[in-house]
């Protein structure tokens, strides 16, 4: 007789149960696994609100160990594919890179032997300033430069005074210059370092954080423009749109590596708040779509009269609304159509063209006459670099082209002075110019005259649909163009230091490959090099067209925090490979600090 194994003398009925049971618990876990999302929840909620609006209240960060983040973006791919390097594009890479990094040394050895601690260095007297509350800001503001030149050392010698800042200080900050400079700088040298002392960065962004919150507490949730965090006084309800609305990639960071999702919060309610504006609301005259005049009024929310642009007091409020789409993987659409609706209104009612160039102007929008006016800023020229990957991102090939026509311009401002160096600020005669379109881009008037309305239809695409695929081996600079007298005039004639264009020149070397834009950089560094170098640092110039055999004689003693924590690291990064703080990998905030891509766990409220 076969001996019975001990399965067999289980009951047939039993033993179909038990097989059952089995194949409910795989299929439960597969389940649970595929739908589980770290505690999160996807769930559609209904509400009396657009639908595509996100729900700050439900925002729930995801923690990570900062270094380690690696994941498939939803977004189309920014950067571009570059062609091998020969060796001798590579040593010519590299003794740039060397040259730039040199120079960032020079500047913060300065820093360090006379202003340590202390906000700025005076690089002709080699005194101290302390515009941004004595807190050390070019300490902070060099953190993530030296990180990404692989100055480790130096890195290390920071960390103690990081931990010794004392961010209490009876002092009237600026909450944008405090977000951005000292917040943003903090939280990038947290994710860029893996130092076993770098919790000590978190540490201090979150108690600058936490003294600011205070400044939050307004009718309309707009931060007091500078504020006390000792005495919780404010200088004045005025703020700006720029100083309101640039607080948001550095306060999604932080509640993502806090857990504590109150600074999200408060800054998706600005952007809510701008999202929500009643434009009639506007006394003095009319506000384009997406566009919001200079200045707010924080207690009673509304827009004081002032005009729309996208250089002082207005640019870094629409540059971050296409980064916080980059930031956060496209999640929230009320980003990236804020963003479109912006540009939209700038290339319809503010961008203008040279007659008989490629270049393009884009001059500040008098909201009272509902005209552009004639004059433009250096802070204007990081649109190009913004235009160029929302173009990438958003599908929307017009916008690189625009991009390229405004750097132009800015380019233009370096190569025609005698310092190679730009003005702050110019203005170009409004009599000149015609208004942007896309059709006569690069005409003469005459020439725009001859083509009639039944032209555009006959021409076919655009000359601005058309983007060129450039000879990425072609570094020959054409010669600099020559406007007319009179076109071009200068009214600020300072150079400051300043790093829009260098960062425009970065963005669009990364997008399209095209060298030409390193070799305009490298001509700006060779004119910083010159007439902006002393012994202790680098200085401001008083006239970019006077051309003196001794430079010390135009230089102002004045060394801004942002020539290392911006024109020195775009500079670096123009002439660094590609996977150097990848576009597809890192957001840069307004004051070049890298702050990582991530896929945030957040739930979201659908309104309808």
């Amino acid at each position: 007789m076969p001996q019975q194994t001990l399965i067999s003398k289980i009951p047939p009925r039993w033993r179909a149960a038990s097989v059952i049971f089995i194949c409910f618990l795989v299929i439960l876990s597969t389940y649970h696994y595929k739908h589980s999302n770290d505690g999160t929840s996807t769930r559609r909620q209904k509400s009396t609100q657009p639908e595509d609006k996100y729900s700050a209240t439900s925002f729930k960060p995801k923690q990570d160990s900062g270094n380690e983040i690696h994941f498939q973006s939803q977004l189309p791919k920014i950067q571009t594919t570059f062609d091998v390097e020969t060796e001798e594009e590579r040593q010519i890479q590299e003794s740039r890179r060397n040259a730039v990094k040199e120079s960032f040394i020079h500047a913060w050895s300065g820093y360090k032997a006379y202003a340590m601690g202390a906000d700025e260095l005076k690089p002709l007297s080699n005194k101290t300033n302390n515009p941004f509350g004595g807190m050390g800001a070019t300490m902070i503001d060099s953190l993530s430069t030296m990180l990404i030149m692989d100055l480790d050392q130096e890195f290390e010698q920071v960390l103690p005074l990081v931990n010794q800042l004392n961010v209490h200080v009876n002092e009237s900050l600026s909450v944008f210059e405090t977000t951005i400079r000292y917040i943003g700088g903090l939280l990038s040298a947290y994710e860029l370092s893996n130092h076993s002392d770098r919790d000590i960065l978190l540490k201090k962004a979150e108690e600058l954080a936490i003294a600011l919150l205070p400044a939050f507490n307004t009718p309309s949730g707009i931060p007091y423009y500078k504020f006390n965090p000792i005495t919780l006084d404010y200088e004045t309800y005025r703020t700006y749109l720029a100083d309101a609305a640039t607080i948001q990639l550095e306060f999604l960071t932080l509640s993502h590596h806090t857990n504590n999702p109150i600074y999200a919060e408060k800054a998706q309610a600005i952007t809510d708040f701008l999202d929500t504006y009643k434009r009639s609301d506007y006394k003095h005259g009319t506000i384009p779509p997406g566009l919001f005049p200079n200045e707010i009024n924080v207690k009673t929310g509304t827009f004081l009269f002032s005009p729309i642009g996208f250089g002082a007091m207005g640019d870094s409020a629409y540059e971050y609304f296409l980064k916080e789409h980059i930031f956060t993987d496209g999640q929230v659409p009320q980003y990236s159509r804020m963003y479109t609706k912006a540009i939209d209104s700038m290339k319809t009612k503010m961008l203008v063209q040279i007659p008989g160039t490629k270049m393009l102007h884009l001059p500040t929008f008098d909201t009272k006459r509902g005209k552009v006016e004639d004059n433009m800023d250096h802070l204007t020229c990081f649109v190009p670099g913004m235009l160029a990957m929302g173009s990438k991102l958003l599908n929307r090939p017009e916008d690189l082209n625009i991009a390229k026509g405004i750097l132009d311009t800015c380019v233009y401002m370096y190569r025609s002075s005698n310092t190679n160096l730009s003005p702050d600020a110019w203005i170009i005669d409004n009599n000149e110019f015609m208004p942007y379109n896309k059709y006569t881009f690069g005409k003469t008037k005459e020439e725009a005259s001859k083509l009639g309305p039944w032209w555009n239809k006959l021409t076919g695409p655009a000359i601005m649909d058309q983007i060129e695929v450039p000879n990425t081996r072609n570094r020959t600079l054409e010669a600099v163009a020559k406007l007319p007298l009179g076109w071009v005039v200068t009214n600020d004639a300072r150079y400051l230091l300043r790093p829009e264009t260098l960062e425009s020149l970065f963005v669009l070397y990364r997008i399209t490959g095209d060298p030409r834009y390193q070799e305009y950089g490298w001509e700006i560094y060779q004119g910083i090099e010159r007439y902006c170098k002393t012994g202790s640092g680098y200085a401001s110039v008083k006239n970019v067209h006077s051309h003196k055999k001794r430079p010390f004689m135009n230089q102002i003693d004045s060394m801004e925090t942002f020539l290392l924590a911006e024109t020195f690291k775009y500079l670096y990064l123009l002439f660094s490979p590609p996977n150097v703080i990848s576009l597809d990998e890192f957001v840069l905030n307004t004051e070049a600090h890298p702050l990582k891509r991530r896929p945030f766990k957040a739930q979201f409220n659908i309104r309808h």
